[in-house]
């Protein structure tokens, strides 16, 4: 008989049913996408539906915002909670204010102490060009980066990692990272016209069954609203 495995509900709506439930505990999974297409929205819900909903600590660091950006962007799109979440420690929060004020070693030594100080179940890392900005070569990069989510795993932590990514769909880059994570969430910007479209596709996800239905999404109060059962507009026209 096959052991059931209780999966990581995102709480983001329409998300969890292209996930068939979740993701699977313990995964780093990959959030790319271009400029404007919902990443750090996506992951900032994680965290806040994970500890409002589900009880679930979180942990979201945020290397080019501050604790009060940070919260101010929450309260734009109604997260109407962060601050009393975040006050309460159910939300740790780990931004420019903590990182302008260290070293290489100390941020990075800072990071897995915080992981290992917190109850963390929950991560967000936004975005990966912290391992840019400090290992700028590959194998150095690639080399940490391992490590890192193989710490994150033996934590029982259930990461997002935020990816920017330049190109119009199907013009995408792959990255290392998309090899390297055991999952990949794509949000994309789609164009028919003068029109533009924001899309949701999942293209990998290990230990878990998941539909790859390319599917629309929206932004709005509360954040992303994911559509399931829709089909992007822009990816038919003309058909």
């Amino acid at each position: 008989m096959a052991q059931h495995i209780d999966l990581v509900r995102t709480g983001v709506p329409g998300a969890d049913a292209i996930l068939e439930g979740g993701i699977y505990p313990g995964s780093a999974v990959l959030v790319s996408g271009p400029p404007g297409s919902g990443k750090s929205i996506f992951g900032m819900q994680y965290v806040y539906l994970g500890a409002r909903d589900f009880g679930e600590p979180g942990l979201i660091v945020a290397i080019e915002e501050t604790d009060k950006s940070l919260s101010e962007y929450a309260g734009s799109i109604g997260l109407d909670r962060w601050d009393e979440l975040a006050g309460t420690g159910a939300i740790t929060i780990m931004t420019d204010d903590y990182f302008s004020k260290l070293d290489l070693p100390g941020s990075l030594e800072g990071i897995m102490e915080t992981v290992g100080r917190t109850a963390a179940k929950r991560m967000v890392l936004d975005s990966m060009n912290l391992f840019k900005y400090y290992f700028p070569h590959d194998m150095d990069r690639r080399r940490y980066l391992l490590k890192f989510i193989r710490i994150l795993k033996k934590r029982g932590i259930t990461s997002l990692m935020i990816s920017e990514v330049m190109g119009v769909f199907p013009e995408m880059p792959l990255t290392e990272e998309m090899f390297m994570s055991d999952g990949n969430i794509n949000l994309f910007l789609s164009r028919s016209g003068n029109n533009v479209e924001r899309c949701f596709w999942v293209t990998k996800m290990r230990r878990q069954p998941f539909s790859m239905k390319i599917v629309p999404m929206g932004i709005g109060r509360g954040g992303i609203e994911v559509f399931p059962d829709a089909v992007p507009y822009s990816l038919t026209a003309g058909e």
